[in-house]
């Protein structure tokens, strides 16, 4: 948890990685009453057995935890939720390399993560390409925190985190409320 604080505070001090983060990435970094009462509100009928800890947000009401066992997930407005990363350091890695986790979880239907070649694929096909001032801030954020930017580590890294167990489940306690689906197809 002090690794992930770390680099929310490195986020918070600089608006270039802040806003990359923002808009190439839907990552954003509210207080932490505010992403609470969001976790609250997505797991309203609803339990997880994994304590939760929401350390950021996405445009669309979607929360990123980090569970007990530091793993890093991700929970949706639409009634999905999945793990992404073994580590919060992990998922930085993989936002900074891959951007959005929406498009990957509907890309996970296409098969992105059954090899390293339909991972780096779809990447080539939605990566955008920062200016030369974001490479250069970027770059100097993955060096200062040790994340991996090679796309062929990555993979492993994304691929690992969405496979691990156990799954990120939320599990409907009222029957107006359905389970949560998982954020990423691996059938």
């Amino acid at each position: 948890m002090k690794e992930l604080q770390e680099i929310i505070d490195r986020i918070n001090s600089d608006d270039r990685i802040k806003r990359y983060l923002s808009v190439e990435c839907d990552f954003d970094i509210e207080d932490k009453y505010q992403l609470a009462d969001d976790l609250e509100f997505l797991l309203e009928g609803g339990r997880c057995e994994l304590k939760l800890t929401p350390f950021g947000c996405d445009g669309s009401g979607g929360v990123y935890v980090l569970a007990e066992d530091g793993r890093a997930g991700y929970i949706d407005s639409e009634g999905r939720a999945g793990f992404a990363a073994m580590s919060a350091k992990d998922l930085f890695s993989i936002l900074l390399c891959c951007g959005c986790l929406s498009d990957w979880a509907d890309a996970s239907e296409d098969g992105c993560f059954d090899s390293p070649e339909n991972f780096k694929e779809f990447l080539e096909e939605n990566k955008s390409t920062p200016s030369e001032h974001y490479k250069q801030r970027i770059g100097e954020f993955t060096a200062e925190f040790g994340l991996e930017s090679d796309p062929e580590k990555v993979y492993e890294l994304f691929r690992n985190g969405v496979r691990s167990q156990p799954p990120l489940e939320i599990k409907a306690t009222d029957e107006d409320y359905e389970d949560y689906e998982p954020l990423f197809d691996l059938s």
